[in-house]
């Protein structure tokens, strides 16, 4: 076929495509970050998926979506896959509840230790960053003590529970996986007004109230967690090469650990000052025993498998030492 006949196919199919999913990326881009890509995408989706839905052309694709066991009218986020009864056991892990404000802080306990007929149940929750550390986090534990359910959504956070409700998520978890530990990476995409899982504004982002605002959010996210009976590990967002991102990100950071540290069972566990330079600043590589290793990926944001592994000790390490995770239950 000639190149200019290849070129024509090529711009009918996306055509046709756009049409056929406007509806579903319109509905992504509304929950994208405010910013140029957001109202760009918006300003060219929503006439398309108007002309879709007079059309009628959406059904269509509704239907297909149906076929294959989805509902179209999901979230954009869509769902989480909540691991099924095997290797459950009766009871869940021991509860222990989190204190109120006028109560004492009390020391983390002890993680119980597995065994085969019982193994210990970890969930890696959060955006893309928690995707990837699920990966490699799994590859620190012994399939046969540890049973590890990777929740990793990308483009997800706290603060668009219309796209993502990480709340609901988090108690769908709790009650069907029972874990025993639950490692959280998120935020990145937490910069946003905060909505309700149906769309309503409830603080508006720049404003006054949001910090204590999201910072009641993520206080929630983890007694969700701690008083199902887990321990919690938070993981830091890490140093990125856009320094304008900065003030965003140590704020979040500042809130995770402001939340997490008073939690019994609860720790946080830092990702910036490891990956940063001896001047505070990016770099995409680490130095270990005089030799220089790339962590980061081109995006200036995310990690290489060698970076995620880092991750995964810096958890692993925190697990031994804040709940005293039982060796038996690591590979190496």
């Amino acid at each position: 076929m000639p190149a200019g006949r290849v070129l024509v196919v090529i711009l009918v199919a996306l055509l046709v495509w756009g049409f056929l999913y406007a509806p579903s990326l319109r509905r992504a881009s509304d929950a994208q970050p405010e910013g140029t890509r957001r109202t760009v995408s918006l300003w060219v989706l929503r006439p398309i998926a108007a002309i879709s839905d007079v059309l009628q052309i959406t059904r269509v694709t509704d239907g297909a979506i149906e076929a294959l066991g989805r509902d179209p009218a999901a979230a954009p986020g869509g769902t989480i896959s909540v691991p099924g009864p095997e290797d459950l056991p009766t009871i869940g892990p021991s509860v222990s509840a989190s204190p109120t404000p006028d109560e004492p802080v009390t020391t983390n306990t002890e993680i119980r230790r597995p065994t085969a007929a019982d193994k210990l149940r970890v969930v890696v929750v959060g955006d893309s960053l928690a995707a990837g550390l699920g990966v490699y986090l799994e590859r620190e534990f012994r399939p046969a003590l540890v049973r590890v359910s990777r929740q990793g959504r990308i483009s997800t956070g706290l603060s668009r529970l219309d796209y993502f409700d990480w709340m609901g998520a988090m108690r769908e978890i709790e009650t069907g996986f029972r874990p025993d530990l639950v490692v959280v990476m998120v935020g990145d995409n937490d910069n946003q007004d905060l909505q309700t899982p149906g769309g309503d504004v409830e603080v508006e982002i720049g404003s006054f109230e949001w910090p204590k605002a999201y910072q009641e959010r993520v206080d929630e996210f983890t007694r969700i967690a701690v008083d199902g009976g887990a321990h919690v590990a938070w993981v830091g967002l890490p140093i990125v090469d856009r320094k304008e991102r900065w003030p965003v990100m140590q704020r979040q950071n500042s809130i995770f650990e402001r939340v997490v540290d008073p939690v019994p069972n609860a720790t946080y566990v830092d990702t910036w000052d490891r990956f940063a330079n001896r001047d505070g600043e990016y770099t995409p590589f680490y130095w270990q025993d005089g030799q220089a290793e790339l962590v980061r990926a081109s995006d200036g944001f995310h990690f290489t498998p060698a970076g995620y592994e880092l991750i995964a000790q810096s958890v692993v390490d925190a697990l031994v030492d804040e709940f005293r995770l039982a060796p038996k239950t690591l590979t190496g």
